[in-house]
């Protein structure tokens, strides 16, 4: 009699121990599942923020390019113009005009718009490299803020702590439609001759 009660024993640890090695075996498969789902979703964020400031790098970058290219046609005009007034002042001092008071005030205002124009040349330049360099701190500042964001995402207590702000969001906004839901309509307002009798 004690040896098939201690079959029976043996039998239901067995059981026992076979069902605790399932759930045990079921749970981690579980967990290893949701922590990939997790991974994936995590790199998918880390994607999509990539993309972001891809999009943004490049669009600062052709705006860069296309502001580069505008100065240069900028250049280009001056410099074209100052080979015009040029070839204009050696025209006039060549035809012996010199002696007349026209031709004098018409060379030295020549004269006057070259040096104006290339005062306005180097101005021009001058703020080419301010917005360049401050572009460039910019788009370092970009970088820096960008492997910050990073690192900040791939925190754990900051994840969970974003999660928790969203659902708290959708619960109020869920509690918010359905107080609206919930309200009373509006009693119809008396005529005031109902009220005088």
């Amino acid at each position: 009699m004690n040896l098939i009660m201690m079959y029976q024993l043996m039998a239901a640890l067995l059981v026992l121990v076979t069902l605790l090695s399932l759930g045990y075996y079921l749970g981690y498969r579980k967990n290893v599942r949701k922590y990939q789902a997790l991974s994936a979703n995590d790199r998918e964020e880390m994607l999509t923020i990539e993309r972001a400031l891809k999009r943004f790098w490049d669009h600062e970058k052709e705006q860069l390019e296309a502001e580069k290219a505008e100065l240069e046609r900028r250049i280009q005009f001056l410099e074209d113009r100052l080979d015009q007034y040029r070839r204009k002042a050696a025209g006039i001092g060549m035809m012996g005009l010199r002696k007349s008071k026209l031709t004098d005030m018409l060379l030295s205002l020549l004269v006057e718009n070259e040096t104006l124009e290339e005062r306005l040349f180097m101005q021009n330049l001058k703020l080419k490299q301010e917005r360049d360099q401050y572009l460039e701190n910019e788009l370092r500042h970009i970088s820096y803020k960008r492997i910050l964001l990073s690192d900040l995402i791939n925190q754990a207590g900051v994840r969970k702590e974003m999660e928790r702000v969203l659902n708290e969001k959708g619960k109020l906004k869920r509690l918010e439609i359905r107080g609206r839901e919930m309200e009373p309509s509006p009693l119809p307002q008396k005529n005031e001759e109902d009220t005088a009798y």
